[in-house]
């Protein structure tokens, strides 16, 4: 059986391939190009689901504590998220973006993995504990797509500044890619940190655990909600939306990179 880094170097290069069809498509060359990018994206979601099956098989189980894990799980829910809504939404929305992240932080995964994940204590070894890890996973691959768009927007936008007649998708397929996936970030993120509680009283007595990865998810989870909160605003709405959407990216990465420290 293939080695997880194998299967994530797969993965890697059909993004590649994905990152590289989308832009051609992008600047209107002839050719299939979305379809090859659809396809290519799919791939690489099925061989890294396969990937961190295979890391979770060499733990014995699946678990934020590996940080291969942690990280496998944010990309592919991530990829997931956005195939999702992009299907939904009828467009290709922040594709190129989204498979850049991705390939980005696949290679991350392989490279400043530790060796293993250390023991766990029955209690982290609960569900309670696994769900609220899992919907932080789909939270923050939600967050991340929120944030591709962000950065799709800030694109197109400097191009118009500069003069240019940008090739990317529209406005209103962006807007409602950034505003979908920020609303099921906040879901999966406040549900994610309430169980998290109940989890923390059941073991400790105290409402909230020792994991400073916790607290960036709930950073992160406030950027989402003030991100939706400003297309209430009456100027420079889109703006607003987008930066928060990066701010709360940011959050979950860094959240993602802490030293690692379950408690």
């Amino acid at each position: 059986m293939m080695t997880p880094e194998i299967w994530v170097v797969i993965a890697a290069v059909c993004l590649g391939l994905a990152a590289v069809a989308g832009g051609l498509a992008i600047s209107a060359v002839r050719g299939p190009w979305d379809a090859v990018a659809i396809g290519a994206r799919g791939a690489a979601l099925v061989v890294l689901v396969v990937a961190l099956v295979a890391s979770a098989i060499g733990q014995d189980q699946w678990t934020a504590a590996d940080p291969r894990q942690a990280m496998l799980s944010l990309v592919v829910a991530m990829l997931a998220v956005h195939l999702v809504l992009a299907w939904r939404l009828g467009a290709g929305g922040a594709g190129p973006m989204v498979d850049i992240v991705a390939l980005a932080l696949s290679l991350v995964s392989v490279v400043a993995a530790q060796a293993g994940a250390p023991g766990l204590a029955c209690t982290q070894q609960s569900s309670l504990f696994q769900a609220h890890w899992v919907l932080f996973s789909l939270g923050g691959g939600s967050v991340l797509v929120a944030g591709s768009a962000g950065l799709m927007l800030t694109l197109r936008k400097g191009l118009e500044w500069r003069g240019r007649d940008p090739r990317l998708p529209g406005w209103i397929p962006l807007y409602a890619l950034l505003t979908q996936a920020s609303i099921l970030a906040l879901v999966a993120l406040g549900v994610g940190l309430l169980v998290g509680v109940c989890w923390a009283w059941q073991t400790s007595g105290l409402l909230a655990g020792s994991n400073p990865r916790e607290v960036w998810v709930a950073v992160a989870w406030l950027a989402t909600a003030m991100s939706l909160l400003a297309w209430q605003l009456d100027g420079h709405r889109g703006r607003w939306a987008a930066g928060l959407a990066l701010m709360a990216a940011a959050a979950v990465l860094v959240g993602l990179l802490f030293p690692m420290d379950l408690g």
